[in-house]
């Protein structure tokens, strides 16, 4: 939405989802910026994107608690759910047309099922700030890992340019070997029987790291996130019971990106919280290839929710006058 940033920067002021916890001004004839309020995103990486035209705008909301898989703060406004944390104010700054870009972190899916769950592009790769300190701690499942930075945007060309910035990848020339859990259109690729994506997180981040040793890139469908269920395993640890019904989000392999030490671009399909999701080694060689492969998968555009909710002026009609 660049070009538009007096209406951005008043929308954020007005914080109509709860979602930014501060403002700044930004530049107004640059791509805005919204990053999750979190000390493991080092202030190195914004300096890194404005010489590029990329303006920091807001210091977004994060899950109330420790990283928690479900932010029972937010509302998905489609859905009326909560939203699916924790990097859940930056997808809602993006979702909304305050930010073109969002920056979060991802040990377990808080940047994936974010955008995910508004129909967003979602990306993760540990080649973002490769080199920061970071300290390992123990997920809800007792596997100890670090977490990735990631990206969150609405448009393809603006996370790209995000990507080469901070990365320094390109797309490459071709995908190399791709597999499958189906035959996508357009892609040229090897169908392959996964692993079920709701086996537990240990054995699924295994074989996620093995798979992705003997193919470039792996492809499968995700979702829809927390659209019939409520993701978060504190929730889901009581019983049976609440297990099932945390199965039912559809958190898949979303969970286990991080934890393999994977490159991950969720990107939106047709239906709700759906995503076509690309993941592979956390190498400038295979995520080149992940770009290039990703530009072979249909970007969808939702005229209807694009009319509702980014145009920005529906948030301030004027109300009743007496």
């Amino acid at each position: 939405m660049k070009g538009n940033y007096e209406k951005q920067h008043r929308l954020a002021l007005h914080n109509p989802y709860g979602s930014v916890v501060k403002v700044l001004d930004a530049k107004e004839d640059d791509l805005l910026v919204g990053i999750k309020n979190v000390a493991s995103i080092p202030n190195t990486l914004m300096h890194k994107l404005e010489p590029h035209g990329f303006s920091l705008h807001t210091i977004d909301k994060k899950s109330q608690l420790a990283g928690r898989a479900v932010d029972t703060e937010l509302i998905n406004p489609i859905t009326g759910h909560y939203m699916s944390g924790s990097s859940s104010g930056t997808a809602l700054n993006v979702f909304a047309g305050i930010n073109d870009l969002g920056i979060g972190n991802d040990g377990g899916g808080s940047v994936l099922a974010p955008a995910m769950c508004v129909n967003i592009y979602g990306f993760i790769s540990r080649l973002i700030e490769k080199d920061r300190q970071q300290k390992a701690k123990a997920n809800t499942d007792g596997i100890v890992a670090g977490n990735s930075l990631g990206f969150l945007a609405r448009d393809r060309e603006i996370l790209f340019k995000a990507i080469e910035v901070a990365t320094g990848v390109v797309k490459a020339e071709d995908a190399g070997v791709v597999w499958t859990d189906k035959q996508y259109p357009g892609i040229d690729s090897e169908v392959v029987e996964v692993m079920d994506a709701n086996a537990p997180r240990g054995p699924l981040t295994e074989y996620l790291k093995e798979t992705l040793k003997k193919c470039d890139v792996l492809v499968v469908t995700e979702g829809p996130v927390d659209l019939h269920g409520f993701g978060d395993s504190l929730f889901g640890h009581f019983d049976e019971r609440t297990k099932a019904i945390q199965m039912e989000a559809n958190k898949g392999y979303v969970r286990v990106c991080n934890i393999a030490n994977a490159t991950a671009l969720a990107i939106p399909q047709t239906g709700l919280g759906m995503a076509t999701l690309l993941m592979c080694e956390s190498t400038e060689e295979k995520v080149a290839k992940l770009l290039k492969l990703s530009e072979k998968i249909e970007h969808v555009h939702d005229e209807l929710i694009e009319r509702y909710f980014l145009d920005l002026d529906n948030y301030f009609n004027e109300g009743y006058q007496i």
